[in-house]
């Protein structure tokens, strides 16, 4: 099995929020969505795969013996950290100031 993409408390945005078939299969868990940034909380092997837990999405157990849902690895790409000088760029524009040079 290939090592983790992830390392707990690793920064990482979802990019395929498409839980239609988990959400059939029990409609009260929490999943996560497109565009919030989460935090992986526990790693899981799972048939082959890496599952995550997150810090911002909380489950019960699914069942009796069957943990909290966990969420495919793949469904979930690092967060990629901006230099400072693009930071600057972009914190300016949200506030509609000039950038300092």
């Amino acid at each position: 099995m290939k090592p983790p993409k992830f390392q707990v408390d690793q920064a990482i945005v979802c990019v395929n929020d498409d839980f239609s078939i988990l959400l059939a299969q029990n409609p009260n868990i929490r999943v996560p969505k497109s565009g919030p940034v989460y935090h992986v909380r526990a790693l899981y092997a799972v048939g082959g795969a890496w599952g995550l837990t997150l810090a911002e999405v909380h489950n019960e157990d699914v069942a009796p013996g069957y943990p909290e849902a966990n969420f495919n690895e793949d469904r979930f790409a690092p967060l990629e950290m901006l230099p400072n000088d693009a930071l600057a760029e972009l914190l300016a524009e949200s506030l509609e100031l000039q950038p300092v040079v």
